[in-house]
């Protein structure tokens, strides 16, 4: 079912409700305003014959002759008395049956007045008391305009009530087409934006209503799916780019070592620098496994360590010194909390470790002097690593997109390197609901900081 016809239905629903009850209310109002005058006509015809007939102890005859010149005669009229025996002591207009039962003018008695319907004739009962007795009389009569005008009137009010509610449907089909109408519009620009072009963005009205924050909405989305083609279309031409060189050197450096016979030190040679070449293809596809599990969301059960950065941050300066010799990591603490859980954060070893190895071989690889210092603080609810460096400064162009797997500045392009290590970086921060950023400018050190929590948010 579509938006249009739901909202035709409710908006008909609600409306056609409202309208019943509106009906429903005059209706039974008209009802009981005819009903009660006609009934207070029996109470006086009840009263008239009672007390004439009871009271002033007038004669039957001379009563029903009475009630047969009174010119407010009512459709069917039927007036009864009955003594304290329930025996009938006055009837007039015999043609007209009205059988009540003793246990109806035992309640009349009881209760002194009751009014209620038999048939299609409205009865009035009266209760006379008198020293010889207790008397019912009974007044009965049909109230055929009354009840032929409710009739019309039911059959004008069912008509009326149909005729508004197709009105009403009709009105609310035309007005949910035009409240959806820039819904329309915008599904058929949004259908020729996919696939043809992802430049293209939806008009916003200067109207602040719902229709205009959606199409925001909407172009920042657009815009980061732009943006994430763009870096899948990147990293596509990267990897095959990454993968095409080494692979080109190995075919080569195969291929003329085939085409004449060598010694055996130049075979040697030749094998050694394929091997590097595999080496350099064995390392791209690891950090490209790293790459894709650290973005998977089920990396995050892998959150479950209780990691103290203290003893990982030694162990990095270790093992980059022992790889590099070259290389001179410092490590600087600030003042140590007195509870060493406070150096704990929680997360995955492994992968915090890889994230400060790439940071720290990074920093040595692109010093000046082959240095690199990492500073560790720790504030109430984080634990801050900086790690620095004393070399050419990162361009401002490039810090946006430092962290874009495969992106290499042109001043790293004649270092060797595939572009992963800091990608790989930003995503093991992120999922550990940390930070990273980094600052770097003319005659300033290079820094890059991780914030790490040390509770999760859920």
């Amino acid at each position: 079912m579509t938006i249009r016809t739901r909202l035709t239905l409710r908006f008909t629903g609600l409306v056609s409700a409202i309208l019943a009850l509106a009906f429903a209310c005059l209706y039974a109002f008209c009802w009981y305003f005819i009903s009660s005058d006609f009934y207070r006509r029996l109470d006086r015809k009840a009263d008239t014959i009672g007390e004439l007939l009871i009271r002033q102890k007038m004669g039957p005859q001379l009563l029903i002759q009475f009630t047969r010149l009174r010119k407010d005669q009512l459709p069917a009229q039927k007036i009864a008395v009955y003594d304290g025996r329930n025996s009938p002591v006055f009837i007039t207009n015999e043609q007209v049956p009205l059988a009540v039962s003793t246990q109806v003018l035992d309640a009349i008695r009881a209760k002194k007045n009751k009014k209620f319907r038999q048939g299609a004739a409205y009865v009035t009962g009266v209760r006379y008391a008198t020293t010889s007795g207790q008397y019912v009389v009974l007044a009965s009569a049909e109230n055929r305009y009354g009840d032929q005008f409710l009739r019309q009137m039911l059959v004008v009010l069912v008509g009326l009530f149909g005729g508004i509610v197709g009105i009403v449907a009709f009105s609310g089909w035309l007005y949910a087409g035009d409240a959806l109408r820039p819904m329309k519009r915008m599904e058929q620009q949004l259908n020729h934006i996919f696939p043809n072009t992802l430049q293209e963005r939806l008009p916003v009205s200067t109207d602040n209503d719902e229709i205009s924050r959606l199409s925001t909405t909407i172009n920042r989305l657009l815009d980061r799916i732009d943006e994430s083609f763009r870096l899948q279309r990147m990293f596509v031409a990267n990897v095959s780019h990454e993968l095409k060189n080494p692979l080109t050197q190995i075919s080569s450096q195969l291929e003329v070592a085939l085409l004449n016979r060598r010694e055996s030190a130049v075979y040697e040679e030749t094998i050694r620098s394929v091997l590097d070449d595999v080496g350099e293809l064995s390392t791209l596809t690891r950090e490209l496994l790293q790459l894709s599990q650290v973005n998977q969301a089920s990396a995050v059960g892998l959150l479950t360590d209780s990691v103290r950065l203290d003893e990982v941050v030694w162990d990095i300066r270790e093992e980059v010194s022992n790889i590099h010799a070259h290389y001179d990591v410092t490590v600087r603490f600030d003042e140590l909390p007195d509870d060493f859980n406070q150096l704990a954060v929680p997360g995955n070893t492994a992968l915090l470790r890889t994230a400060l190895k790439n940071l720290t071989e990074n920093a040595c690889k692109f010093s000046s002097d082959g240095k690199a210092v990492i500073h560790v603080r720790f504030t109430e609810t984080a634990v801050v690593i900086s790690v620095q460096n004393n070399g050419t400064p990162i361009p401002a162009d490039d810090l946006p997109y430092i962290f874009e797997p495969f992106y290499r500045s042109r001043q790293t392009a004649e270092v060797r390197g595939n572009g992963v290590g800091l990608s790989l970086v930003e995503r093991i921060v992120r999922l550990h609901q940390g930070r990273v950023s980094v600052t770097s400018g003319e005659g300033q050190p290079t820094v890059f900081q991780l914030e790490l929590v040390r509770q999760f948010i859920s």
